[in-house]
């Protein structure tokens, strides 16, 4: 029968492995695992200078993840401290006149070219991935204590502070994108220092001999 002989549809390239790519990573990632910032960063930006899409992990449901928070939360500080570092290292590349791509040096033109390339052009995917991460958080927010449903101002609210615009709703341009990048900075940092915070009070309250010995 015709339909039986017809060939199941490649993913798209944004969920397809390339040639050169580690399969392991490759995989890691698309299954939407955690894996080294750094890692991940590079086989993505070799997409970029490829003119290939970054890679579009699945986004797990929240049942998947929801034993596994402390893992995704775990060296959340090294990752905003990884991407505050990449952000420098492209920030001071952008202001030299220096062009080397290996060592993230680029004149504006190309890394905006490169930015919107790994983005992709896939809109479907892009909504469904979108969709995926709201219904992920959405159950995040009603095993956690909160009441989305009868608080919904309440909690926009709080998305919005905690994800300040970086752009209001332009395309990344040569005009934009330092800027763009020095907010992004500004977001990381103030994780960062949240994290730095968090982990510092998780470390007294594990330790209570710290404050029996006038440690402070």
């Amino acid at each position: 029968h015709p339909l039986m002989r017809r060939q199941k549809p490649k993913p798209p390239l944004a969920q397809r492995k390339l040639p050169d790519e580690d399969e392991e990573l490759f995989q890691k990632i698309i299954d939407g695992d955690i894996v080294d910032p750094e890692l991940a960063f590079h086989i993505n930006r070799d997409r970029g200078l490829h003119g290939k899409p970054s890679i579009v992990p699945r986004v797990k449901q929240y049942d998947e993840d929801k034993d596994h928070l402390d893992d995704i939360a775990k060296g959340a500080g090294d990752t905003f401290k990884f991407r505050m570092a990449l952000y420098d290292r492209i920030l001071a590349g952008l202001s030299s006149a220096e062009h080397d791509p290996d060592n993230l040096i680029f004149d504006r033109e190309e890394l905006v070219q490169i930015m919107k390339t790994l983005k992709g052009e896939n809109q479907g995917l892009i909504d469904q991935s979108s969709s995926d991460l709201g219904q992920w958080m959405a159950e995040y927010l009603k095993d956690n204590g909160y009441s989305p449903h009868s608080s919904s101002i309440l909690m926009k609210q709080m998305f919005m502070e905690s994800f300040p615009p970086v752009t209001r709703g332009e395309e990344i341009s040569e005009e934009n994108i330092e800027e763009y990048l020095l907010k992004m900075r500004k977001v990381l940092h103030r994780y960062s220092e949240l994290d730095e915070k968090n982990t510092t009070t998780q470390n007294l309250a594990s330790n209570p001999w710290m404050h029996a010995s006038g440690w402070w």
